[in-house]
């Protein structure tokens, strides 16, 4: 008989500091690593939060971090790869912590089934998103709606993708997103206004990850309150 599917974990933990889901991405990490978990999905807001890549990104700031600050945007060096990316309330952001080593999975094949899961998902409004492989992020037109950064460590990806649900895109006026000055920024909800919220698309994302990647989808609770 052949067997069932492995699981993808996923769970829906609200809107949480940036720093403080980067800790919990680099536990569960280790976890997955050490094969003390499965393949597993975390899906959640950011309160306004401007990320940097590992290598570049401040050239794409248009203001300095004290003006930034006053405006309540917090701006944090991460070591994922790309440029700035500006994440915030009604966005839905997704970190991976999959084991793409054991698949023989190179990154960028990855990136491009992550891709299709979310393409998939936003073709059911009628839209015909589509991911370039030059400048990797879910595109509609010249308006990029998700973007994609990660960080791979002995076959285990961490961090993910920002999908642009409800987010308000003057916030996106802070940034040269992703460092492309000649490229825009959607959001879902400028085409279909009653665009689902983070919290009511992360099911559906979920099972279409899982399904792009071959796994069952396993919803978990998971505390991403502060640590004591």
């Amino acid at each position: 008989m052949p067997h069932p599917p492995a699981d993808l974990r996923w769970t829906y933990a609200g809107t949480v500091p940036y720093l403080l889901a980067w800790e919990h991405q680099k536990q569960l990490r280790e976890q997955r690593i050490q094969g003390q978990i499965p393949d597993t999905l975390l899906l959640l807001e950011h309160p306004p939060t401007i990320t940097l890549g590992r290598l570049r990104g401040e050239q794409s700031l248009r203001q300095d971090n004290t003006a930034l600050a006053a405006q309540g945007v917090s701006v944090i060096r991460s070591d994922r790869g790309g440029d700035a990316t500006l994440h915030a309330p009604g966005q839905l952001v997704g970190y991976l912590i999959v084991d793409i080593g054991k698949r023989n999975l190179s990154l960028p094949a990855f990136v491009e089934t992550i891709a299709a899961a979310i393409i998939s998902y936003l073709q059911g409004f009628s839209l015909d998103p589509f991911y370039d492989p030059e400048y990797p992020g879910v595109w509609l037109d010249s308006h990029k709606i998700a973007a994609f950064g990660f960080h791979l460590h002995q076959g285990v990806t961490m961090h993910g993708f920002a999908l642009n649900l409800q987010t308000p895109l003057h916030l996106f006026d802070l940034i040269v997103p992703c460092g492309l000055a000649h490229k825009g920024v959607a959001s879902l909800q400028q085409t279909f206004p009653n665009a689902p919220s983070p919290k009511e698309a992360a099911q559906p994302i979920a099972h279409a990850i899982a399904h792009a990647l071959q796994l069952h989808p396993q919803p978990f609770a998971l505390d991403l309150s502060p640590r004591a």
